[in-house]
């Protein structure tokens, strides 16, 4: 069962927006060796806006997640591409719905649909 998560919040530094691109796809290979690590998504909420979000079954499994080669690689790497530090908060997963025994996928450019940043619920 998911219990925990992590949201973290970046913001591209300008003209490094490709490359905060880059580094979240790249990431995944890493993330995908975390057994305790439910489900994790690289996200592009606007132009220079980028977030992650994680789930985790428990505490342990969240603990090894931002000690790992993720967490590392983007406390290396945030002073080159982030306007400033990134901003992450602890969460707790009140609900899920998760999909039985998928494979994760990572999505390129080809098969990627455009999204309207600007768009509103």
């Amino acid at each position: 069962m998911t219990t925990l998560g992590l949201y973290v919040h970046l913001e591209a530094k300008p003209g490094r927006e490709f490359e905060v691109e880059n580094f979240l796809r790249d990431a995944l290979p890493l993330v995908q060796q975390e057994m305790g690590t439910t489900a994790w998504f690289a996200l592009r909420i606007g132009p220079s806006s980028f977030a992650i979000f994680d789930a985790f079954p428990d505490e342990y499994s969240r603990r090894a997640h931002l000690e790992g080669k993720v967490a590392a690689a983007l406390i290396s790497r945030a002073p080159d591409l982030f306007a400033r530090p990134p901003i992450i908060e602890r969460l707790d997963v009140l609900a899920d719905k998760l999909p039985g025994g998928m494979e994760e996928s990572l999505r390129r450019d080809d098969d990627r649909p455009s999204a309207d940043y600007h768009s509103h619920l």
